[in-house]
């Protein structure tokens, strides 16, 4: 009945994915921030960047988070109620990812009810109702299960945290083994070592039994060979000698690496710590790795305080100072001289500088010049509040990320709309991804259907726009927007923006020359004669006109 219990596993996964703990008890905080470690690396690489579903690491520069969605993290933290200075993560979210709510949490849920339903399966209804209370309260009670942050100071007096999970002790689980193990009859037999484990009421050999079952689940899993699974691995072990991870034992987060040195075959001596084994922090590489609490390990000596700064973070509040921006390509400005990008996020965010943003409600089909169309709505200007998960246009008037300020704020629920555009939060190979646009429509995308934002610079008419992609392009960029259609719409290679609410926004750039048209006729912005025009922007002997 304890097949379940990897949840070893997901308490690892989530602290690998999470990050962060600060002395003198710091507030309860919900926002969105950046974590930082604590220790000053000379490349500058100490920002939690997310880039995967499972995959993190602290190796983003200050100058790259700037622009990177996936360093921005929602955390939601309230103290303890317990112990001063410590505190109880229940949000960590970033790119679409919640460790805590989407994966932590649940995990818990699962194993506490396949426990359950294990006991009434081996047990008659009362004695099982019973022994699962006995469980719930001797067992499961006395385990930690939070992630946590601690207040801590770094080296030069900073607020820091240090963020850490606890392993739960498998002592509770060998007493109630001692007890109720002859009511358990052949829930264990398909797992003989764990058995032998709990009868003879060693804890460490229970542990190291949960956590061969665990490394065999996820080596089936789909994320076997993500870096966070891989150091999770790599602290399993394949042999007990190997195994870090130890049964109720508390680890820290850090960046960098910890290194056994034993130059002497000599147990640690404080007096002599270089001269015998010991613990040594590698800064090499900024990526995670854990140390634990242990001080009794008379052979290696102590782990965390080697680690120092590198086993502490810092937060940074998203905001006007430690801001996120855009930064458009110099390529992709348009004759207004406005630059344009497109943007895809899990949060929702303000707009602080001068910068709008545009959703595509549709697309038109050709008119008499060959051209198709993308229809463009204006959803929000500086000031106003983008929705969460809205794939966008924006429209900037310079490559500057501190000139196109976006504020993340409010929460991850997205809102309904008509927006056709699509995106993804991590780069994705373009065939056998599904994505779904405002609306909640679904799409297979494939290399056909699919078109990319662009600009077209043999067409001095018309270049920005969303275009077929190259057939030698096999995957889409996360963070961004782009086009999925249907089968009749993508008989298109490319489709232009055309601006039909009023607004003359200079991405739209028909520029029907004299020559092509007659004095005097009206023309839309789609190329086609108005007989009789009324409120709107018209093209009038190859100029653009507005009509109030």
């Amino acid at each position: 009945m304890f097949k379940y219990l990897h949840l070893s596993l997901t308490l690892l996964l989530g602290l690998v994915s999470a990050g962060v703990s600060a002395q003198s008890p710091q507030p309860s905080k919900d926002g969105y921030f950046r974590i930082v470690n604590a220790n000053n690396r000379a490349d500058g690489k100490r920002y939690v960047y997310v880039t995967g579903a499972y995959a993190a690491m602290p190796n983003a520069t200050k100058a790259e988070a700037t622009t990177l969605p996936g360093t921005v993290i929602h955390l939601k933290m309230v103290e303890n109620g317990t112990n001063t200075g410590v505190y109880d993560v229940q949000t960590l979210r970033s790119q679409g990812v919640d460790v805590i709510n989407g994966y932590l949490n649940p995990a818990i849920e699962k194993v506490e009810k396949a426990l359950k339903d294990k006991l009434n399966e081996k047990l008659s209804s009362p004695l099982a109702s019973i022994a699962y209370g006995i469980f719930n309260t001797s067992v499961i009670g006395q385990w930690d299960l939070k992630m946590h942050l601690k207040s801590v100071r770094t080296s030069d007096g900073r607020d820091a945290y240090y963020a850490y999970a606890t392993v739960p002790s498998m002592q509770p689980i060998c007493d109630f083994w001692h007890t109720y193990g002859m009511f358990a009859g052949s829930a264990l037999n398909n797992y003989p070592n764990l058995k032998a484990a709990l009868d003879s009421g060693n804890p460490d050999d229970v542990w190291y039994e949960i956590e061969r079952l665990a490394l065999a689940k996820i080596e089936s899993s789909s994320y076997a060979s993500t870096e966070l699974v891989n150091i999770i691995k790599h602290y399993i072990g394949t042999t007990r000698a190997e195994n870090r991870i130890n049964q109720g034992q508390t680890y820290y987060l850090i960046s960098g690496n910890l290194k056994k040195v034993d130059p002497s075959g000599t147990a640690h001596n404080p007096a002599n710590p270089m001269g015998t084994a010991h613990n040594e922090y590698d800064g090499t590489e900024a990526k995670f790795d854990f140390v634990n609490n242990n001080t009794n390990d008379q052979y290696w000596g102590p782990e965390l305080p080697v680690t120092k700064d590198a086993a502490m973070w810092i937060l940074e509040e998203v905001n006007n100072t430690n801001y996120f921006g855009v930064k458009p390509s110099a390529n992709m400005r348009g004759r207004d001289g406005k630059y344009y990008t497109t943007l895809y996020v899990d949060f929702p965010f303000k707009i602080v500088g001068d910068v709008k943003a545009y959703t595509i409600e549709g697309v038109n089909a050709q008119n008499a010049q060959g051209y198709y169309f993308a229809k463009v709505k204006k959803l929000a200007q500086q000031g106003d509040v983008v929705p969460a998960q809205t794939a966008v246009v924006l429209e900037c008037n310079s490559t500057n990320p501190v000139d196109n300020q976006l504020l993340p704020q409010g929460d991850e629920t997205p809102q309904t709309s008509g927006n056709r555009l699509c995106g993804t939060f991590f780069g994705a190979v373009i065939n056998g991804l599904e994505v779904k646009d405002g609306a909640g429509n679904a799409y297979n995308v494939t290399h056909d259907n699919v078109r990319a934002f662009n600009i077209n610079t043999a067409d001095a008419r018309n270049p920005i726009g969303f275009y077929k992609l190259n057939s030698a392009v096999t995957s889409v960029p996360g963070n961004k927007a782009f086009l999925v259609l249907t089968s009749t719409e993508a008989q298109a290679k490319s489709f232009v923006l055309s601006f039909d609410d009023g607004e003359t926004t200079g991405i739209e750039t028909i520029n029907v020359e004299k020559n092509a048209t007659e004095d005097g006729v009206y023309y839309d912005l789609q190329g086609r004669r108005v007989e009789h025009p009324t409120r709107g922007i018209y093209i009038l002997n190859g100029k653009k006109v507005v009509i109030k």
